[in-house]
């Protein structure tokens, strides 16, 4: 993954400063040769730019010579090339050069915060006597600073000291107040230009802070000679331990001690060190190629399994091919004009690149996307287009799949078949209040869901006991919410509103679930049965077969008795029965067994005797095959809790396919 990150930087270089009609044989010596004769070409690449930044503030003198004046700056397209900015080395280190990232937060208020300012003020005047050749840039700088007013853009007028702050730097940060987004605070000198437009200050970042691999040194863990690096495989290099870091690339959180317990910090040279050179592509990487674009949006992050997931494509060595991937990719995120269009865009994404025979194989990354990329919750490696294709071509086919067990209107905009499976977010949404919000949002279903992709993915099994486990949490949350309700509207039908709107209902989810696992049959991450039961009653045979799973007397008799139970939720529910205080309460919120389906038969009948449901010669048709599969079973209903609620459930969702109303026939012939 890394040297994929690696070769879509040096992609994204050439693509900027080579001749793209001519490219080299070979792009590493292409590159080597940029990095020794023509670094000065180079060296804005290993800065951050500011072209996403939209509101700067420079600080420059006033009229009055005690005064500097804050004038606030729409960023353009030229300022962002003069305004180079570099991280601090830590999270309490002093900014490089006066080029600020000045944050906001309501709890916080300006940042940097004094501390870091105060720290700041303080390097500026040692550089400013460090007689070096960007000595007296600086030193301009610190005179600037040491002004004792500031005039804010309101032409108000302070004095920084008297009212408290520590320096010029921390007013400013303070008094620019609120903004929505980061801003850039900077100097203009004398003679109008800003730090990038002063050649001294672009010699300081690339002599002290660019070259020799700086910024990837820390005192814990210092470069190494003499190594190899194990990137791109130069021998006789330094290796720099905090390179990965250094480059915004934070993927195992090495900075953090305990994470990996054992570890020396001195020792991660051995496990983690890159050279020079390739540290600089991956902060390339990192800072251009994942940039977003003035959409605020990024073209290799799109949803996998519910949530954001940074692409990783791995690409063949032919640089035409790779170029041909990338053109077709930034022209599908810069066309997309509005969120909808952006949103089809990144789940095109996986469309555009299935087809590409560039592309070797695919990673995903879960991770947070930000100043860093950090907070690694899951990767799946190893995605090869052809199973990506093989998806596409079972999810068209898939459109023209019809079965009475299927729902009969499909949500497509939650559940609908695509590469980046976002259904498995609802295939596993609890319904509730706040504990089911924050299930929803819990690491423990992302990683069931993640681990679902993998195996779609990767072609391998799906973990049969944690799915099945996880359906029937969901499947509770929709019992225990028709429970308060005390209706039973929606174990039997797909939600439908006055106004021809369609919603989700528990009958709704079971069939979109019952949906989803033949796709996994067909897709053979799940094994499809091969014998079905054969139901007796001519109406009945429509419902059995692959799509069904109902492979075994035991789950056809539990299956048949849930369409007969939901007959009774039917009964009850339009004679105004709290059926939540009656029939609900039989499935012992879903822990049956089936060694518990012969006293659920005999409740169920005692029931529809009671209501008089048997004069229908349906019913009796339907207990008739129900008595047959008795007959055959005897009491001993041999079935786990899973299936057993699940064919169930599967079975009451169809009630009112099966065994109408004369409302239900109505619907169903548009009356």
């Amino acid at each position: 993954m890394i040297n994929a990150m690696r070769t879509l930087a040096l992609d994204y270089l050439f693509d900027k400063l080579g001749d793209k009609n001519n490219p080299p044989q070979n792009m590493e010596k292409w590159y080597q040769r940029l990095r020794n004769d023509h670094s000065e070409r180079l060296s804005p690449f290993l800065v951050e730019s500011g072209e996403n930044i939209e509101r700067i503030y420079i600080l420059e003198e006033d009229v009055d010579n005690d005064t500097v004046k804050v004038v606030p700056e729409d960023m353009t397209e030229e300022k962002a090339r003069w305004l180079p900015f570099m991280r601090p080395s830590g999270p309490q280190g002093a900014q490089v050069g006066p080029v600020i990232k000045r944050s906001y937060s309501k709890a916080k208020g300006g940042g940097p915060s004094a501390k870091i300012l105060k720290t700041t003020m303080e390097s500026f005047k040692k550089i400013a006597n460090d007689n070096k050749p960007w000595s007296a840039y600086f030193n301009e700088i610190v005179e600037l600073l040491n002004r004792q007013q500031l005039k804010l853009p309101d032409s108000s007028v302070i004095n920084w000291k008297e009212i408290g702050y520590k320096n010029l730097f921390s007013s400013a940060v303070d008094k620019i107040g609120e903004q929505k987004q980061t801003v850039f605070l900077t100097v203009r000198d004398s003679n109008g230009k800003l730090p990038g437009q002063r050649q001294e200050y672009l010699d300081y970042l690339m002599t002290e802070k660019l070259a020799g691999g700086t910024r990837y040194v820390t005192g814990n863990a210092p470069a190494k000679e003499n190594q190899t690096c194990p990137l791109c495989g130069k021998q006789n290099v330094t290796v720099y331990p905090n390179a990965l870091k250094g480059a915004g690339i934070n993927i195992s959180n090495m900075d953090r001690a305990g994470v990996f317990p054992g570890i020396d910090v001195a020792q991660a040279w051995k496990g983690y060190a890159l050279c020079n050179a390739c540290a600089d592509l991956l902060y390339i990487y990192k800072f251009y190629v994942l940039k977003k674009n003035s959409k605020n949006k990024n073209q290799f992050i799109t949803p996998i399994a519910g949530d954001n997931a940074l692409v990783v494509p791995f690409t063949t060595v032919d640089y035409h091919a790779r170029q041909r991937i990338w053109r077709e990719v930034e022209y599908l995120v810069k066309t997309t004009s509005s969120d909808a269009d952006a949103e089809i865009a990144e789940e095109n994404l996986l469309y555009t690149l299935k087809d590409k025979k560039g592309i070797l194989n695919l990673t995903f990354l879960w991770a947070t996307v930000g100043q860093n990329i950090e907070e690694v919750t899951g990767m799946i490696t190893n995605v090869p287009p052809t199973q990506l294709k093989k998806l596409s071509e079972l999810n068209e086919a898939s459109r023209d799949w019809r079965h009475p067990l299927f729902p009969a209107t499909f949500l497509w905009s939650d559940f609908r078949p695509d590469l980046s499976l976002k259904a498995l977010r609802m295939l596993f949404y609890r319904h509730g209040g706040k504990k089911a919000k924050d299930v929803n949002a819990s690491m423990k279903l992302r990683q069931l869901r993640r681990g679902i992709a993998a195996s779609v993915y990767n072609e391998t099994k799906i973990p049969l006991a944690r799915f099945w486990k996880e359906v029937m949490i969901t499947a509770r949350y929709y019992w225990l919410d028709a429970i308060k309700n005390g209706s039973g509207y929606g174990l039997l039908n797909e939600g439908k509103k006055k106004t021809g709107e369609h919603y989700l209902t528990a009958a709704g989810w079971i069939k979109h679930l019952c949906w989803w696992i033949y796709y996994f049959k067909k897709l053979e991450v799940m094994d499809m049965e091969e014998n079905f039961y054969k139901p007796k009653m001519e109406r009945l045979k429509p419902y059995f077969g692959p799509e069904s799973g109902v492979d075994t007397p035991q789950k056809a008799y539990v299956f048949l008795l849930g369409v007969l139970y939901g007959k009774v939720l039917q009964v009850q529910g339009a004679k105004g029965v709290n059926v939540g205080a009656n029939a609900l309460t039989w499935l012992k919120r879903l822990t049956l067994k089936g060694s518990d389906i012969p006293g659920l038969y005999n409740k169920i009948r005692q029931k529809l005797l009671a209501y008089e449901t048997e004069k229908s010669s349906e019913v009796r048709t339907l207990i008739t095959e129900i008595g047959r599969l008795g007959v055959q079973l005897g009491d001993k209903i041999e079935l786990d809790e899973t299936p057993t609620n699940y064919y169930l459930l599967l079975g009451q969702s169809l009630t009112t396919t099966i065994l109408p109303t004369s409302k239900d026939v109505k619907k169903q012939i548009g009356g």
